[in-house]
């Protein structure tokens, strides 16, 4: 392999290890599933259910469709360290 060649695979090597230290994952999945409560309006994780003081008009929904769609919140604490919004690195997320 020439000097050419092997410069070639470093710069991707490089590449491809800058890829997994980027803030490219959510930190929580679209996909996951979450309770709504229609009436107060509010997201709450399900492993926070016990706590939350909700309504007898509560659904379960993705929590895209329940930030995206239905334009819902999340208010209580538990919920918010469980349902953390924005991005993380892809290295992080396969660590955590």
């Amino acid at each position: 392999m020439n000097s050419r060649g092997i410069w070639a695979v470093l710069v991707l090597m490089a590449v491809a290890v800058g890829l997994l230290f980027l803030p490219l994952a959510d930190r929580t999945s679209g996909s996951e599933r979450v309770i709504v409560d229609h009436t107060l309006e509010k997201i709450v994780h399900p492993g926070c259910y016990d706590q939350a003081e909700l309504t007898n008009y509560i659904d379960e929904v993705s929590f895209s469709r329940a930030t995206d769609e239905l334009g819902y919140r999340i208010e209580d604490e538990c919920s918010k360290e469980r349902l953390q919004e924005g991005k993380e690195s892809v290295i992080s997320k396969i660590f955590n």
